[in-house]
């Protein structure tokens, strides 16, 4: 076998040293952009934590009004329940009265009532308070007080 001298030997570690700073330089460098990568990464995970936390804070919100709303429909609709059966209630009423006083409330009973209307309308125009309008012309202090509104609109 040949004998290697003692420079050879020298220049071989040299190029194997040289070769191992290449890989560990390498694996440096290589480490510090993973590091990158995964701060960077975990940014995105943080805005998007936040993004979900005020997502999850909104739908609590809306699940809040949601509820609202429900509550809310369930009044209207006793409500609408307890009007209809107000209606119920009067029609059956109406129903009960004789024939005779229905047919008397009729072309004459409305001319009377347009004219007690006018009445009142021209009684607010002179300035008459509600309460003697409605002593003036027999109506219920609230329907002219009604009737007042609504001409100031």
């Amino acid at each position: 076998m040949a004998s290697y001298t003692v420079e050879f030997w020298l220049i071989l570690q040299m190029i194997i040293e040289v070769l191992l700073c290449g890989i560990i330089g390498y694996y440096v460098y290589h480490e510090k952009s993973k590091k990158v990568e995964v701060r960077q990464e975990q940014e995105k995970i943080k805005t998007l934590m936040g993004s979900l936390q005020s997502f999850i804070v909104k739908s609590e919100d809306l699940d809040k009004k949601h509820q609202k709303v429900l509550k809310l429909w369930e009044k209207i609709e006793k409500r609408g329940e307890a009007i209809e059966a107000y209606i119920a209630h009067y029609e059956r009423k109406l129903k009960s009265f004789p024939e005779e006083e229905k047919a008397g409330e009729g072309s004459d009973s409305i001319e009377s009532s347009v004219a007690c209307y006018e009445k009142t309308s021209r009684l607010i125009e002179k300035g008459l308070s509600a309460e003697k309008i409605a002593q003036t012309v027999g109506l219920p202090k609230g329907e002219v007080e009604l009737i007042v509104n609504l001409k100031r609109q």
